[in-house]
């Protein structure tokens, strides 16, 4: 964490100033200890609300105080290393009679994986302890077995240099390879999308591939079928909500970004007419004309499950369904254990089909194009979930229109700010001082649960603009006039979240209410799209709050006499230090 000033610091007028170190330790203890670093403060180090002198006698400066620290070590450096795993509810078997794990190896895909239900719903975990000397592979899919297409727009410019043909090159070898190896032809009428240079068609495309496979893609995708979640009402997307549901969400902007959607979709269902009769004049296959919820739900099963990823020399952007791989959930970084990687889609590997044997041969089965899922930590047992990111940037609202769920305490939360020019939208907050100040009043600290942490890690960021770099939290300095500045500026941002915390329908504590009450099967009525609504409006709530309550403490620690300048000055001296200190 950080330590104390070891020199004399002046009394003056009321002036805030960092702490800062007089020689950052590049140690993991330092670095993993801090709350702000990692957004779970593990370690036993020191924080800026223990060492900084938050109160003196006097009103006076608050600027930086350098210091030396001792870093602590033992059981703290033990500690900051352990990842927090939570504790997960009871883990059930959902895959009894072992027609999932049959499944993979049907397909050809090595693992150590099993597919269990646990504190997150369904989800991969090993199959044992894994990934403790080294990173370890969970499971290579071939990418033969996944569906892959092109995604985006075409790029007029590339074209005309010549710089997407690898790149298209690729998709249609991974495409016919996917033919060969699941025996089963796609459509010419889902292959034109494919192949045009509209954004639109080619996610029609894939979505409408999905479908068709599900059906009649080969004994491994309409196998796998039964493993996707069903367009029953149980499947939780806004691509598949009613108005009514969408209105759960008491979040104007967002529901009208998903009826933005389903306006696309809309029109993506009428071109499925016109590319079946464009195939039928080519005298190629055409596709089932489904109807329109089916669609939808194809979207959603690409929107959900669909990894991003370049393919080809040319590394543009592919879209690729892999199967048994989207089984995975997504939580905080915090709790991340794997992480995907795509390999072997460069043209040589995918039009090489001797190397490929061959790699395959020496790598137990595993080579080729691929897509991997490695640890990036050791899982301790069968427990142990497997845990991906599926956008390590994503706000809840991102999260909630292309998942179907939110993460409590999500440290991208974005807060709102108004547009009328005023100090609430403009201002911007100094977070090497508003990170001391939490500190300092108590509220971000050792103890403080992991979710909460990750609240006040998105209110400094909305309030600040960004967290601030180590530099930044090293050198910030407000003098009397600067303190009054930033708690009209904090009170401001305060007011305003108070008034859109005030505007919602409900309160966070009656959300919670309903969502015990839906998942004890006593609320008539709540499909999985209103709970996940219902999760989604009580999130914004509480961090709202989190980041009222804060500001509220920093006006606190600004306005606050300064009442133990005089004790600090006594004891550090001029050019002295405080007993207990080492130099670094």
């Amino acid at each position: 964490m950080f330590g104390t000033d070891c020199g004399p610091t002046h009394r003056g007028r009321h002036t805030r100033r960092a702490a800062v170190l007089g020689c950052r330790p590049n140690t993991m203890a330092s670095a993993m200890a801090s709350p702000w670093v990692q957004g779970i403060a593990a370690g036993r180090g020191r924080s800026l609300g223990d060492t900084a002198r938050a109160k003196r006698r006097h009103r006076s400066t608050k600027r930086s105080m350098h210091h030396r620290i001792s870093t602590q070590t033992n059981a703290g450096l033990l500690d900051a290393l352990e990842v927090k795993v939570p504790k997960p509810s009871t883990v059930e078997n959902v895959d009894e009679k072992n027609e999932f794990k049959s499944l993979m190896e049907k397909a050809g895909v090595r693992h150590q994986v099993r597919l269990a239900s646990g504190s997150r719903g369904r989800g991969l975990f090993p199959t044992g302890p894994v990934g403790w000397t080294d990173s370890a592979m969970l499971l290579s899919v071939p990418l033969d077995v996944c569906i892959c297409a092109p995604f985006g727009d075409e790029d007029a410019v590339a074209n005309e240099l010549g710089l997407n043909d690898g790149y298209k090159d690729t998709c249609t070898i991974l495409r016919r390879a996917w033919q060969k190896r699941n025996g089963a032809k796609v459509p010419e009428a889902i292959v034109s999308l494919l192949d045009s240079d509209s954004g639109d068609d080619r996610e029609l495309a894939l979505a409408l591939w999905v479908l068709w496979a599900t059906e009649e893609g080969g004994e491994v995708w309409e196998a796998y079928a039964q493993w996707l979640p069903k367009p029953d009402g149980s499947m939780p997307s806004l691509l598949l909500a009613d108005d009514k549901e969408l209105a759960q969400l008491q979040d104007d902007v967002l529901a009208a970004e998903a009826r933005q959607i389903h306006e696309a979709m809309a029109a993506a269902h009428k071109k499925i007419a016109l590319a079946n009769a464009d195939a039928v004049a080519m005298k190629g296959r055409t596709c089932r004309e489904f109807s329109l919820d089916e669609l939808k739900w194809g979207f959603a099963l690409v929107a959900s499950r669909a990894v991003a990823s370049p393919v080809g020399d040319g590394a543009s952007a592919a879209a690729i369904m892999v199967p048994f791989f989207d089984m995975a959930n997504h939580d905080d970084r915090g709790y991340v254990s794997a992480i995907k990687s795509v390999r072997g889609t460069e043209d040589g590997d995918v039009e090489n089909g001797i190397r490929v044997a061959v790699e395959r041969a020496i790598n137990q089965g595993v080579g080729g194009p691929r897509v991997v899922l490695e640890t990036t930590r050791g899982l301790q047992n069968t427990d142990d979930e497997i845990v991906i990111q599926y956008d390590p940037d994503a706000a809840n609202n991102e999260l909630v229109l292309r998942y179907g769920f939110s993460l409590r305490g999500n440290r991208n939360e974005k807060l709102p700010r108004p547009d009328d020019g005023s100090p609430a939208a403009t201002c911007v907050l100094t977070a090497g001082a508003f990170k001391l100040a939490l500190e300092a009043k108590g509220l971000m600290r050792e103890m403080t649960p992991p979710e909460d942490q990750r609240r006040l890690i998105s209110v400094v960021a909305n309030a600040c603009l960004g967290l601030g770099t180590p530099e930044e939290d090293d050198a910030w300095e407000l003098d009397e006039d600067a303190c009054m500045k930033e708690a009209m500026d904090a009170s401001a941002l305060r007011e305003h979240w108070r008034f859109v915390l005030d505007s919602f329908e409900t309160s966070a504590v009656e959300d919670d209410a309903l969502l015990t009450a839906a998942k004890a099967g006593r609320l008539p009525g709540a499909t999985a799209n209103i709970v996940c609504a219902v999760e989604y409006r009580m999130e914004r709530k509480i961090t709202l709050a989190t980041g009222i309550k804060a500001l509220d403490a920093y006006v606190e620690w600004l306005n606050e006499e300064d009442e133990e300048e005089e004790e600090e000055e006594e004891e550090g001296g001029a050019g002295g230090e405080f007993p207990g200190f080492e130099d670094q």
